[in-house]
């Protein structure tokens, strides 16, 4: 039996040898980029309005009946170069567009556009001057999914460095130099096996779903076969065969862990997570609107506001910043009896169709077990509903949905998290974690090179025997 096991583990280690030593060398490219190609960091300014510094303003309603704007995503007000403007959005085919008009004469500005308010922004935020920018409507390989957040404006700075500026959220979406943006993109190529097709081809998914479960009989059966012939593996007497079996059963356990959860992840990849290539869609109309958001403003002391749709009438979001968090109150004329539940579930019912009473509820300012900090969007409402474990999180100030969790993804995230990333070591330092995996990473590849060794060294001296034996053969004969 032990001889069988160790059969089978010698040609699943021999199938998944050179895809294995791809994934474990790549690897080590995240923790480096992690610690040795980060950008300074930046702490972006909230977008705050001074109210009382607006005398003189053309109410929103008017300025939208005067550019025939009918229907729209999303209403705010920014502040660029000591000057007051209105932001709208409108959904066209797809994708938003943002256009800016001035409060005090309600022409739309053609000097500010989209593109020139992320500028403004990132030269605000980094204080650095800008080379170039560029509107990014899809991921790519410096701005890759993990990102989540479209459209964004990646700008190359004065430095080098590029920033992403989401202009909705009025955010720093991702800030890479381009050390990182190369190493990023030959982890996605040698990691993630891009080069194979997008994250949901098939053709990507099952070379790395077969090399996984490859992995993961060859660790296990040679965890299996060196346990049973622990008695040889413990002999004091150095060789090669005793260190290869001896790191091999003491590594074991890591490598079912990534092997495991790297099928996790791959067998939900076969089910594309479709709700985040929703955008918020024109749910406001114009004729709903029957008050004036910037005398809520005012009145309720806010540092901005957004136009939101809660059953079906058009309400200003009113922001409150506090110490870089910030909530919400809801307004008309005077303030509303509404919280941010009331907006995540319209939000749901219009983009997923959900509804049905609620069981539990809470808003989320910062990213933890519950919310993980891949999810990037921040503050939002999660929202659970009766007889349904599922946790979805919604970003109520932009209208987009940040995450669904089915008890299948909180498994999916607890295991890729645990078993893949080690967060279970994050109390003893993300340095010390990263150099604890490096580690585990360096002695899986030794293992697997060694193994390499011995076998084709077993493979020489049985073709110089079997060489040999046909020429003694031949003589005798």
């Amino acid at each position: 039996m032990i001889k069988s096991f160790l059969v089978w583990h010698k040609r699943f280690a021999l199938f998944a040898c050179v895809p294995f030593m791809l994934w474990a060398a790549s690897g080590l490219l995240h923790p480096f980029m992690s610690h040795f190609t980060k950008a300074e960091r930046i702490v972006p300014l909230p977008v705050t309005i001074n109210s009382a510094a607006i005398a003189h303003y053309v109410p929103l309603d008017r300025v939208l009946e005067k550019h025939a704007i009918f229907a729209f995503s999303h209403a705010s007000l920014v502040d660029y170069q000591n000057r007051y403007y209105y932001q709208i959005s409108q959904n066209v085919n797809g994708e938003l567009h943002t256009k800016y008009f001035d409060i005090e004469t309600a022409k739309l500005s053609h000097d500010l556009s989209d593109a020139v308010y992320a500028e403004y922004l990132a030269t605000k935020w980094s204080g650095k001057a800008t080379r170039s920018i560029h509107k990014l409507t899809t991921f790519t390989f410096g701005y890759s999914k993990i990102n989540r957040i479209l459209p964004v404006y990646k700008i190359e700075l004065a430095d080098e460095n590029l920033i992403y500026i989401d202009t909705l959220g009025k955010r720093i979406a991702a800030h890479n130099t381009p050390l990182r943006e190369s190493v990023s993109y030959w982890f996605g190529q040698l990691h993630t096996f891009s080069f194979l097709g997008n994250t949901h081809d098939l053709t990507r998914i099952l070379p790395m779903l077969i090399i996984s479960v490859s992995l993961f009989l060859m660790a296990l059966s040679g965890v299996v076969a060196y346990s049973l012939l622990w008695r040889k593996i413990k002999d004091t007497r150095y060789s090669k065969q005793r260190l290869h079996r001896l790191f091999g059963v003491s590594l074991s356990v890591c490598l079912l862990g990534f092997s495991t959860s790297s099928m996790h992840i791959l067998i939900d990849k076969l089910y594309p997570e479709t709700f985040r290539q929703i955008v918020p869609s024109n749910t406001l109309s114009s004729k709903q609107l029957k008050h004036d958001p910037i005398n809520s403003l005012i009145k309720s002391d806010g540092h901005n506001f957004q136009l939101v749709n809660i059953h079906g009438e058009m309400i200003s979001q009113i922001v409150h910043f506090q110490k870089r968090s910030r909530s919400f109150s809801y307004w008309q004329q005077s303030q509303l009896k509404l919280n941010d539940l009331a907006l995540a579930e319209t939000i749901l019912a219009q983009q997923l169709n959900l509804s049905a009473p609620i069981e539990t509820w809470q808003k989320v300012d910062k990213f933890g077990p519950s919310y993980a900090f891949i999810n990037k969007r921040l503050p939002v409402v999660q929202v659970t509903f009766d007889n349904d474990p599922t946790i979805y999180s919604v970003e109520v100030h932009t209208g987009y949905i940040a995450a669904i969790d089915t008890p299948w993804q909180q498994a999916r995230s607890w295991h890729f998290g645990y078993l893949h990333k080690y967060h279970f070591l994050n109390p003893i330092g993300k340095g010390l974690r990263d150099s604890i995996i490096t580690l585990i990473i360096i002695a899986l590849l030794s293992t697997t090179i060694l193994g390499l060794l011995l076998y084709i060294s077993r493979y020489k001296r049985r073709a110089t025997l079997t060489k040999r034996r046909i020429t003694f053969n031949q003589i005798n004969n």
